[in-house]
């Protein structure tokens, strides 16, 4: 039997991709393109499947290592599309140091299918399962509510409106009102970056059918000042004239963290999804780095102060139509570890908060602060 050419043969780009990324990420990363290219792409770069019938393989998963035989088996029959698309993504990968969601254009999020372009920040897994939990938590609340366990001189609860600030591709928030009890929320998502936005209200369109609760994207600096902000925040009969709960994965990459960042993710992400910049920042690659903020908490401490000036704390703020609030988190934040959790705690008592929660994340690191408003 003939051989295989050379170039119509995976041994090469195996080759390629181990050399950037060592042996067995390069089979899985291979493994995860092959997956792309032979369910995505014909043979004449059109789409063979329905969008919804794919979902991306969960790209931070470890998994085992495919062997080079099983990697092979997979390229047969590839037709000569693939074939030159799956060379170009190999080269991008290694060349271009592109990460291979970007390449891919989506990541699993959830039950729903991301959509993902730079510059807009990449959904991480440790997201999705801090999300994933909030969501069991919040319908646990529900259950609670439509089972009677609440008093019986509670109205009925109406719908939780949830802020997600710095929503980056929309995950969050879409994950939110894609698992949560049917028109138990309204979500809006919020984001400085037009970018950002775009690509949220992309992935809204996309996942619509999937979700259970209404869900809203703007654009809008939350770092302005206090009065033209709120006039920008939607508000009124469709949310009940109030804010029940923020949630965010903001910028929280100290600068010295920055700089050791591979470039995966510095050539890529938007700095600004990563590093917390000063109010006002108009070129964010060159701010001097005195300016900038050596713990990485400051947009925490704003949405902190936002919790505040949109009454999520106070005692003269009434829940009367959401029973048991209390049991509720009104901030929840991502961090980058425990070296924030003292500072991001304490960020929010001073801001009225008087009960904090730490969750750690699958690999037991501290990755979300919970703040409470007990009464």
């Amino acid at each position: 039997m003939p051989r295989c050419p050379d170039n119509n043969t995976l041994t090469p780009l195996l080759r390629k991709l181990s050399a950037s990324l060592g042996e067995s990420q390069a089979k899985n990363e291979l493994r995860w393109l092959l997956q792309h290219v032979r369910t995505k792409l014909g043979d004449t770069g059109g789409s063979s499947a329905s969008p919804h019938q794919h979902q991306s393989a969960r790209l931070w998963r470890e998994q085992p290592a495919p062997s080079a035989l099983e990697i092979e088996r997979s390229s047969v029959r590839l037709g000569s599309v693939q074939w030159s698309w799956l060379r170009q993504a190999v080269a991008d990968r290694t060349e271009r140091h592109k990460p291979l969601q970007y390449i891919i254009g989506e990541q699993q999020f959830g039950n729903l299918s991301i959509g993902v372009r730079p510059p807009v920040l990449i959904p991480r897994w440790e997201t999705e399962e801090w999300m994933l939990r909030l969501a069991g938590l919040i319908n646990a609340h529900t259950d609670a509510a439509s089972d009677g366990a609440l008093p019986k001189s509670a109205t009925a609860p109406r719908p939780l409106n949830i802020l997600d600030a710095c929503t980056g591709s929309g995950c969050i928030a879409l994950g939110l009102g894609s698992e949560l009890a049917e028109n138990s929320a309204r979500i809006v998502g919020v984001d400085i970056s037009q970018d950002a936005v775009g690509l949220a209200q992309d992935n809204l369109a996309f996942n619509r059918t999937l979700l259970s609760n209404h869900v809203e994207f703007r654009m809008l600096d939350l770092q302005q000042p206090p009065d033209a902000l709120l006039a920008q925040l939607p508000v009124g009969e469709s949310l009940h004239g109030c804010w029940d709960m923020i949630v965010s994965n903001p910028p929280y990459v100290t600068p010295a963290e920055y700089c050791k960042l591979d470039p995966d993710v510095k050539d890529w992400e938007d700095i600004r999804a990563l590093v917390p910049m000063p109010p006002g920042t108009a070129d964010p690659h060159h701010v001097p780095s005195e300016k900038l903020d050596p713990t990485g908490i400051l947009f925490v401490v704003r949405l902190a102060k936002l919790a505040k000036e949109l009454g999520l704390v106070g005692s003269d703020r009434s829940d009367a139509e959401l029973p048991n609030a209390a049991t509720l988190p009104r901030l929840v934040v991502e961090i980058g570890g425990g070296h924030q959790v003292e500072p991001v705690c304490q960020a929010m008592h001073d801001q009225g908060f008087n009960m904090t929660e730490v969750w750690k994340d699958m690999a037991g690191t501290d990755r979300v602060v919970l703040g409470y408003f007990k009464k």
